[in-house]
């Protein structure tokens, strides 16, 4: 929905998808973020080019534990002026909802693929 939102007001909006399927690089385009960091296996940091009143940054990093691993997901902004700031916590209960479906959704995959039964 936040995709379709920016591109009425101009930006990339969800005209692009992925690069190539299975492998990501730094400064691929993914939908409306750009790939700024990649370890494969450790950390990934998207820049968001979305319009916003900031700039904007989603992390995800994998942390090693006994018997498995941590992910830790990790929403920056930098909000430019008031309407900036309060853009942010107007969302923010959204942004709450959204962001733990995904970390939800990333760490089921990992444990279903690890046990070769992912289903299609």
């Amino acid at each position: 929905m936040r995709g379709f939102l920016d591109l009425l007001v101009g930006g990339v909006g969800v005209r692009r998808g992925r690069v190539d399927p299975e492998e990501l690089r730094v400064g691929d385009a993914l939908d409306f973020w750009r790939v700024e960091a990649y370890e494969p296996g450790r950390l990934l940091r998207l820049h968001a080019e979305m319009k916003l009143p900031g700039r904007a940054w989603l992390e995800f990093e994998v942390l090693p534990t006994d018997g498995g691993a941590t992910i830790r997901q990790t929403a920056l902004f930098d909000p430019v002026g008031l309407f900036g700031l309060a853009y942010w916590y107007f969302i923010y209960p959204l942004h709450r909802l959204v962001f733990t479906g995904m970390l939800d959704n990333i760490a089921l995959s990992a444990v279903v693929g690890r046990r070769g039964d992912l289903p299609r």
